[in-house]
């Protein structure tokens, strides 16, 4: 019976031994054998430098010996030859009739869009109205065409803002167009009329650099460049805008010349003004100048956004040279097959393991963007990616 007894202590003991070891063989191997892993997801990545200088056009400044200007173009707006872009005045009368002019243009149009109102039946035809005016509006938002803005939002304004229990009459309106046709006739009498002398871009905005030109951009270095920076001038007397001339302008920067490496004479690169400019720009390389203390000055010329760029002259820009899009995977994950000299990953796919060759496009710290597939077998967003793990193969069932 002892023996008995004996036999089942050691028993049980051996068991429990058996069990310790492995439960401390699984402990053990749940942690040296964590397998880490990652979502594949679509990524962009921009490479570029930053560039520090000054934008250039062919500009003339505008000026007048009149004591007081009552400018009639608007900002950004395309004026022709003999166009009228401001009155001269010399006395205080004729500024003041001149604000009356403007005040009852602006009136007349609130009450012919009234008027106009009026005669719409029920609240159908007024809705009508107001969703063609939106649309007007957004319309010349989207086309650039500042000048047209005053009038269209005045329009807007007078259909949604305005009571429809006001009421326009006939004789209303005839009264501020005799008084305008009054005002109009004496306000000849005392005034200069100044045109266009030449086509362009007209913008109030003078800040003292117009005498800079794009041919002065020649043969550019940093050191040239920030003497055209310091030799902006005090406005000119009289000065109450300017022409711009040409569809082109530059951006002449300074750039260090790691950076400028990437660039090319000739082809076109991003630029983005941050703050300064909400949209980003393709402009072409012009000219890469001579180095001088790892600087280069770099002149590009761009062909669009001229009107909406006017009132910048200094500014600095994030100049993108590549752009590239794909699926982002940890550097660590990607395996190289040095029979066929290519790269793949592991993914898990139904709890199994799944090769994905892969071509990577580029190479960050520690991630890479590789190229999206096309075919049934290709890396794709959404993947399980095994970033790394113990006796990872493909065809391995995971737990």
């Amino acid at each position: 019976m002892k023996r008995t007894d004996r036999f089942t202590i050691i028993t049980s003991l051996i068991i429990f031994l058996a069990f310790l070891c492995y439960a401390g063989y699984a402990l053990y191997s749940s942690i040296t054998d964590a397998t880490v892993t990652a979502e594949a997801v679509a990524a962009t990545v921009e490479i570029g430098g930053q560039a520090t200088g000054i934008i250039v056009r062919d500009e003339t400044v505008l000026t007048s010996d009149g004591t007081y200007i009552d400018v009639t173009a608007a900002d950004g707006e395309r004026v022709g030859v003999g166009q009228q872009l401001a009155t001269a005045m010399n006395k205080q009368t004729g500024l003041e009739r001149a604000n009356r002019i403007h005040e009852l243009e602006l009136e007349i149009e609130r009450m012919t869009a009234l008027s106009e109102l009026d005669s719409a039946e029920g609240l159908t035809a007024r809705d009508d109205s107001v969703n063609t005016a939106v649309l007007s509006l957004t319309s010349a938002i989207a086309r650039g065409e500042l000048t047209e803005l005053e009038s269209l939002s005045l329009a807007l304004s007078s259909l949604v803002f305005t009571s429809s229990r006001e009421t326009v009459t006939q004789a209303d309106l005839d009264a501020l167009e005799a008084e305008l046709l009054r005002l109009r006739s004496i306000y000849s009498v005392d005034t200069e009329t100044l045109v266009a002398e030449s086509s362009g871009l007209f913008t109030s905005t003078v800040d003292g650099w117009e005498h800079i030109t794009p041919d002065d951009l020649t043969d550019l270095t940093p050191s040239g460049l920030q003497e055209l920076i310091d030799s902006g001038d005090d406005v000119a007397e009289g000065a109450y805008g300017k022409l711009v001339k040409g569809i082109y302008w530059y951006f002449a920067a300074d750039m260090s010349a790691t950076d400028a490496a990437n660039l090319t004479v000739g082809e076109y690169a991003a630029l983005d003004f941050g703050r300064y400019y909400g949209d980003t720009v393709y402009a072409e390389v012009v000219s890469l100048g001579s180095g001088e203390g790892g600087e280069v000055a770099v002149v590009f010329r761009c062909s669009t956004a001229l009107a909406e760029t006017l009132a910048l002259r200094e500014v600095s820009a994030e100049v993108v040279f590549d752009t590239y899009s794909g699926i982002r995977v940890p550097a660590e994950a990607i395996r190289a097959d040095e029979e066929t000299d290519s790269t793949y990953v592991y993914v898990i796919t139904a709890m199994q393991v799944e090769r994905k060759d892969i071509e990577i496009l580029y190479a960050g710290d520690g991630y890479c963007i590789v190229e999206r597939g096309t075919d049934s077998n290709s890396l794709r967003e959404g993947n399980t990616i095994i970033v790394s793990g113990k006796d990872i193969y493909e065809g391995k069932v995971m737990d």
